[in-house]
């Protein structure tokens, strides 16, 4: 039998759209978020962290997310419903100057070169078939960026480049982008997900 969990793109403070989501439990049993999942953590109360798990993003609150058991770690190798991922935090806000440190901004939003030089050993042994990020590689981010937009260099984009040289996963999902896109690159499935859009993945 094969084993599932539903992908939830960026909630962006949208929780009830996200709460309608995992009440369907005989379609979303098992669900990771792919993090910008907002400020506010009470609406996870009676929400299973079994279950149900998130990914934190860029637009999170570092204060406070890592007090509730269904946010993952800076990076790590877990699974959920026997679906094994390697997984990356964070990514870097374009629009830092116009947020507010400890409101809606925090310092913390990106893994440190201390954090991503030990990630990248553990990925370097795992060499993981699935890789579910907030952002993604600069390789993808150039491929995504609209005419008028301008790419900014920043630590997230960078690590997750090198983490893609070190070895080429079969499956990359991430959010951030605020689109819905996929590409096969170098024999890896990549695709975005939109804010709040749902996808299937099944091993």
């Amino acid at each position: 039998m094969n084993n599932s969990i539903t992908l939830i793109g960026d909630v962006h403070g949208k929780y009830k759209r996200y709460h309608e989501i995992i009440r369907e439990k005989d379609r979303h049993p098992y669900t990771l978020q792919l993090g910008d999942f907002g400020f506010r953590y009470d609406t996870l109360k009676n929400v299973d962290s079994t279950r149900h798990l998130i990914l934190p993003g860029n637009h999170d609150n570092y204060n406070d997310c890592y007090n509730h058991s269904h946010f993952l770690g800076d990076y790590g190798h877990t699974s959920l419903n026997r679906v094994k991922f390697f997984y990356y935090r964070g990514a870097y806000s374009i629009d830092r100057q116009s947020r507010t440190v400890g409101i809606d901004w925090w310092e913390d939003e990106q893994v440190t070169v201390d954090q991503f030089m030990k990630a990248r050993e553990l990925y370097r042994q795992i060499k993981p078939d699935i890789v579910i990020t907030h952002d993604c590689p600069d390789e993808v981010a150039f491929r995504l960026l609209k005419p008028h937009q301008r790419k900014y260099e920043n630590l997230t984009g960078w690590a997750l480049q090198e983490l893609f040289n070190i070895h080429q996963p079969k499956i990359w999902r991430f959010g951030h982008w605020h689109q819905s896109w996929n590409m096969n690159i170098s024999g890896t499935d990549f695709r975005c997900l939109n804010e709040l859009e749902t996808e299937l993945l099944t091993v």
